[in-house]
């Protein structure tokens, strides 16, 4: 009833479809919240049994999936994948109006069908257009040319899911299959391109483009998509960076301000999974420094504690003065810069 009398209104002129798009999200959000107080106490408990079983779901088509399935072969393979997204999608259609996580969550168990339907296509007829890729359970566990196709064709349906899946998980199985395209893809170009290091090179601009993509979402989507490519963006080009090869003070101590950099951007834009990566790094310099640099100094130990304490005073300074501090950070912030941050969220 509510879809029909949105559509009205759209075909009346009175609102746009994108409109009638959010004021549709914005009642399934409100029938969520005001669920009977019973329901609501066990809500959180019921979303966890919701993803666990999504994850054995995945993990049993997927990461678990051992030799006996060989004896499938590739047709077999493919209907069976067919077989389970099909239902999948059925179920997620029944459970639309009733449960739109629910329904999500379905339409992501489909999504990932994708590269084991593909994977048996590509069996069955012979067709491996890099390397081939061996069993399937290695596309988890091992970096090969041969797991592009299978990647592009679940990036194909993760993108098309968004459109009927209006969960923030919905964008995993895209960035999770980006993450493993970026690993991937150097193969694919190391027969053309000879690069040191091209791995790294090829994750760390894979990762940026990521996170790009996460900063237009955030400040375009109501829907929070842009979590799960910050962590896998963030993990890609941190992954990248810290694995590159250099014997350079000068090029480790680069590597140290980015982490910082990434700290700050991590607590600007409120993901905190730049935050702990950039910890992790900063801590990985200090102890290059300490084991390396200043192995037999006195001194560097005294000079270490007196940074950390300066570091919590600074984090108490922030927490007394935090709207001051903020006001501030905002008006030193250049407009260009401020005009891509996206809408200030709960910390995911």
């Amino acid at each position: 009833m509510m879809e029909d009398e949105l559509r009205s209104a759209v075909n009346a002129g009175i609102i746009t479809a994108a409109q009638a798009e959010q004021l549709k999200l914005f009642w399934q959000d409100s029938r969520l919240k005001s669920t009977d107080p019973v329901e609501a106490k066990g809500a959180g408990f019921s979303k966890f049994l919701y993803y666990l079983g999504t994850l054995i779901v995945i993990g049993a088509m997927g990461w678990l999936m051992n030799t006996a399935w060989e004896s499938f072969r590739g047709i077999g393979l493919f209907l069976i994948a067919a077989g389970y997204a099909t239902m999948f999608i059925f179920v997620a259609r029944y459970w639309r109006e009733r449960s739109p996580v629910l329904s999500g969550l379905f339409v992501v168990m489909a999504v990932c069908m994708t590269p084991l339907a593909v994977f048996g296509v590509q069996s069955e007829m012979g067709v491996w257009p890099f390397d081939e890729p061996g069993r399937y359970r290695g596309f988890y566990h091992y970096i090969r040319g041969g797991w592009f196709p299978m990647e592009i064709a679940t990036l194909t349906a993760g993108i098309i899911s968004l459109r009927f899946s209006k969960i923030p998980f919905a964008m995993a199985p895209i960035a999770f299959t980006l993450w493993f395209m970026s690993m991937d893809i150097a193969p694919v170009l190391a027969a053309t391109v000879k690069t040191v290091d091209l791995r790294q090179k090829v994750s760390i601009g894979f990762g940026l483009c990521m996170i790009a993509a996460a900063l237009w979402l955030d400040r375009r989507i109501r829907i929070d998509y842009a979590k799960w490519l910050y962590i896998f963006g963030a993990l890609t080009f941190w992954g990248g960076l810290t694995t590159l090869r250099s014997d350079s003070e000068l090029s480790k101590f680069i590597y140290c301000l980015i982490n910082v950099g990434f700290m700050f951007v991590g607590v600007l834009i409120g993901r905190r999974v730049f935050v702990v990566l950039g910890g992790i790094g900063f801590f990985g310099y200090l102890g290059h420094l300490s084991w390396s640099v200043f192995a037999n100094s006195f001194v560097f130990p005294f000079v270490l504690t007196a940074l950390g304490l300066l570091v919590v005073y600074a984090g108490w300074l922030y927490h007394r003065k935090y709207d001051s501090i903020q006001r501030l950070v905002h008006q030193w912030t250049p407009s260009a810069i401020r005009g891509l941050l996206p809408p200030k969220r709960q910390a995911d």
